[in-house]
């Protein structure tokens, strides 16, 4: 199975032993890196079940299936794109002892281990964070999302922008989840044609997409009783780019959050992360060369240029020995308008208090984004912006830690980063 940039997929199934909902902690430590994690337990129509959640790898409930559970142990696997975890257990007294062992997918040899124990934790129904499932019409198609109701709450409201390619709401139910604990009244939704939502998002513009958007958080204002004013958008990456969009159509809104925002088109961020991820095959001269067909072929699937003046330009520059590190679309591909969306304009037109966060490390949008936005921020009518940077910090906000590499783990600035500016909001 395969991981989307924050989440990792496990692979678990429970036999033997008879459960009731059960919850389970335990903390992986690595020098002076560690991070929790809580298995979850429990039966449904006389089978065992678990869960994997962990807010500092961005995974929330992920299913897990092929566990072995019995009086005296639990034995589990977790596989990531590069590497498989195998957890082992033995039950004593009140806890289970055990350890973690990493392996490369790519040669099976054991990499690492590290001992881990889990511990019982009794988390009664009514501490839980309610989760309620809901449909709504946005431009002619059903979309479906989850209004998640905090046990306290404060009376505000935080709604997840939907982000890139065919990314459901799962993608960020754990932040979902986290900021819920925090009080906020929080809402996600399946993107049209993504999850249980009908349509297709690879034909739908930036626009629509917003649209969507903006039907939904309408639709969770009505649906939590909050207005407007008392409810702030959060998106990633291309839900970054709609924050200001959507923050200049909607002034109602209460505040935005812009994580990991190109400062221009999101033609010109693929162009970008292709040049990081490409560099090394070329030399000085020829990146250059390299890049002018790479950007031609985006140009051709943006409906920039003809599929005429993409052959002139991969001939003109053909050679042989690096054009296979270039993508050239085929005459037929789907058209994606959406490369050539810019919010870098609508910076300038919010009013609302606005968070700009970019990672140092992001190998996907533009270095200097983050500059370019803040002065596009000062000139807007926002009396409240705040734009900074992480270190070692990449375009999922993960933490780029060469001596901790088993993980994807969330860097640990983010989070608390976040939920300090929100209470400077929520104490007025």
């Amino acid at each position: 199975m395969k991981k989307s940039l924050t989440i990792v997929y496990l692979i678990f199934a429970l036999l033997a032993v008879k459960v009731n909902a059960q919850t389970w902690s335990g903390t992986i430590v690595y020098g002076k890196n560690s991070f929790g994690y809580l298995i979850k337990l429990g039966e449904t129509e006389g089978q065992t079940t678990a869960s994997f959640s962990s807010i500092e790898m961005n995974a929330y409930e992920i299913p897990c299936q092929n566990t072995t559970l019995n009086k005296d142990s639990l034995h589990f696997y977790v596989v990531s794109d590069y590497y498989t975890y195998e957890y082992q257990y033995i039950k004593q007294e009140e806890r289970f002892r055990g350890d973690l062992k990493v392996y490369s997918n790519e040669t099976e040899e054991l990499l690492n281990s590290f001992e881990t124990d889990l511990i019982r934790e009794n988390i009664a129904e009514s501490d839980m964070v309610e989760k309620q499932e809901f449909s709504f019409r946005s431009n002619n198609l059903i979309l479906y999302g989850t209004l998640w109701k905090p046990k306290n709450p404060i009376n505000k409201g935080l709604f997840f922008v939907t982000s890139s390619q065919g990314n459901d709401r799962s993608a960020n139910n754990s932040e979902a989840k986290y900021f819920a604990d925090l009080g906020f009244t929080v809402f996600n939704y399946d993107k049209r044609g993504t999850g249980k939502s009908e349509g297709d998002w690879k034909s739908a513009t930036i626009e629509e997409l917003s649209s969507d958007d903006m039907n939904a958080v309408r639709f969770f204002s009505k649906i939590s009783t909050l207005p407007l004013s008392d409810i702030g958008i959060k998106g990633s990456s291309q839900g970054g780019v709609k924050i200001p969009y959507i923050l200049s159509e909607m002034p109602q809104l209460g505040f935005g959050i812009s994580i990991s925002c190109p400062s221009g088109t999101l033609l010109e961020s693929d162009l970008n992360r292709w040049k990081n991820l490409n560099s090394n095959h070329f030399g000085d001269t020829q990146i250059h060369q390299a890049l002018k067909i790479q950007k031609a072929g985006f140009d051709f699937l943006a409906g920039n240029i003809s599929y005429k003046s993409l052959l002139e330009a991969k001939d003109t520059n053909n050679n042989p020995d690096w054009l296979k590190y270039i993508w050239i679309p085929e005459q037929d591909v789907h058209k994606d308008y959406k490369l050539n969306f810019s919010g870098l304009p609508y910076f300038q037109k919010i009013t609302q208090p606005l968070l700009v966060i970019q990672g140092l490390s992001d190998d996907v949008i533009p270095a200097d984004s983050y500059r370019k936005i803040e002065n596009a921020l000062k000139k807007s009518n926002s009396k409240n912006y705040e734009v900074v940077t992480f270190e070692n910090t990449n375009h999922s906000m993960s933490f780029v830690d060469d001596e901790f590499p088993f993980f994807q783990l969330v860097s640990p600035e983010y989070l608390p980063y976040l939920t300090d500016w929100l209470k400077t909001l929520t104490n007025k």
